[in-house]
């Protein structure tokens, strides 16, 4: 097996552990607030990165450079502090199944903005992929995805969400192949962390800490670890082997877990949609992966 399916595997188990934080989020921001959450999340899986990537005696993880700290850091504050408020935000208006389901246009923003950047050519094949993975997700997910009265505001927050998911994705690029997933992840998460943190110090509303039950503990420990710490190493690793817009791409597993784990969790109805999603889905990754054969 070659080192870029190895990659592909890793995103797709990646995108499915983020799948499976869209219903322990909904539980964590039932018992809390949004911003707690995103603040707890970052600060665990920065923190266990850390130690993972410069506390272990004999792993050399690395350190980056002066010049790039900075963006670095924004981009990190970017990803792990906007973007992770506005996703706890999201999944307190809509069910996992329809945030996730937004979530997953990141794909098609993704290339847009890699093409528009010339980082990327668009081709048949990475079109017909986003085009094929959509399709997946709203067969699997049929007439499940709908939501309340107050759908919308979720909504729009997932829309904004997706942005600035398929932005950071892009603009991480040329770091993620210049420095080892570890610290890179670590430092972004801390980033995230540090923003956070100052704006709850900022807003003085701390009453989120205190409410947790211990399912609501238990859900902050699967969205920081298993889905936070895990998920962002995968991650950023296989931005490591494939292209921004491939690893993007695997953004649409994330609502078939969101709803198989809903199923599980909260009873909800599994039908034959699921397999059939699941179908599209897989094809859409293979055809996403699928290179031209060498001339000759």
């Amino acid at each position: 097996m070659s080192k870029e399916h190895v990659a592909v595997l890793l995103a797709a188990f990646a995108a499915i552990l983020g799948g499976t934080a869209f219903v322990a989020s909904r539980y964590a921001v039932a018992e809390s607030e949004p911003m707690t959450v995103a603040f707890l999340r970052a600060l665990g899986a920065g923190m266990g990165l850390a130690i993972i990537a410069w506390g272990v005696p004999g792993r050399r993880a690395g350190w980056i450079a002066r010049g790039d700290i900075l963006p670095v850091f924004l981009l990190g504050a970017l990803m792990f502090a906007c973007f992770g408020w506005l996703f706890a935000t999201g999944t307190r208006y809509i069910p996992a199944a329809r945030a996730a389901l937004i979530l997953s246009l990141m794909p098609v923003l993704a290339l847009a903005l890699a093409a528009a950047m010339g980082q990327e050519k668009l081709s048949f094949n990475k079109v017909a992929a986003c085009v094929l993975a959509a399709l997946g997700v709203a067969v699997a997910l049929g007439d499940r995805a709908g939501g309340g009265p107050e759908a919308w505001k979720g909504d729009l927050v997932m829309l904004i969400a997706a942005v600035v998911g398929a932005t950071h994705t892009v603009l991480s690029a040329r770091y993620v192949r210049r420095y080892k997933p570890m610290s890179l992840t670590a430092l972004q998460c801390l980033a995230g962390c540090t923003v956070l943190g100052a704006a709850l110090v900022v807003r003085g509303d701390f009453s989120g800490f205190g409410h947790f039950t211990a399912s609501g503990w238990f859900a902050m420990f699967w969205l920081t670890f298993p889905a936070g710490l895990v998920g962002y190493y995968l991650w950023f690793f296989a931005l490591t082997r494939i292209s921004a817009s491939t690893v993007t791409l695997f953004v649409t597993l994330n609502p078939i877990a969101a709803a198989a784990c809903g199923a599980l969790v909260l009873g909800e109805v599994v039908d034959w949609r699921l397999g059939a999603g699941f179908a599209c889905i897989a094809a859409a990754i293979a055809l996403a992966s699928r290179r031209k054969p060498n001339a000759g």
